[in-house]
């Protein structure tokens, strides 16, 4: 009995290795072999100055604001400094002022979720994880998505 089924799982597996390759253009998403490496078009990076453009909308109701002005001179943010602070530490918005930081941004929800610091917390405090500059991009894969 024993036999039997190894020579049967043989079998099968000797079967399944005489099957014509897929090809690597037939793989993946892409529509392209996986061995190429795709260069992606180049971008204009955003070069206005803050208070020059206008508020870019949220792509959707919870989305975190995108930045409508350059950050290159802004970065990186460091523990030592943070520029989006000059400009945005405001606790009231202001007409033609930036707009400011959220109180939500001031709460530290892990250790104390119950009471608004007078410092940025410090899980939010590198701007740029969360909140992206806009460019000219366009979409690399289509999108659906309806807010």
């Amino acid at each position: 009995m024993k036999t039997v089924v190894i020579l049967s799982l043989a079998a099968v597996l000797a079967a399944g290795c005489t099957a014509t390759p897929i090809a690597d253009t037939d793989l993946g998403l892409s529509k392209g072999s996986v061995f190429d490496v795709p260069t992606p078009p180049a971008v204009k990076p955003n070069e206005r100055a803050p208070g020059e453009g206008p508020l870019v909308p949220r792509s959707y109701l919870v989305a975190p604001p995108r930045i409508p002005h350059a950050v290159a001179d802004f970065l990186p943010i460091t523990r030592a400094e943070n520029a989006c602070l000059d400009c945005h530490g405001a606790k009231e918005k202001k007409p033609g002022e930036p707009t400011p930081i959220p109180p939500s941004h001031y709460t530290d929800f892990r250790l104390a979720p119950d009471r608004v610091g007078d410092k940025v917390a410090g899980a939010r405090y590198v701007c740029v994880s969360c909140h992206a500059a806009t460019t000219d991009a366009p979409s690399l894969m289509g999108n659906r998505f309806q807010p």
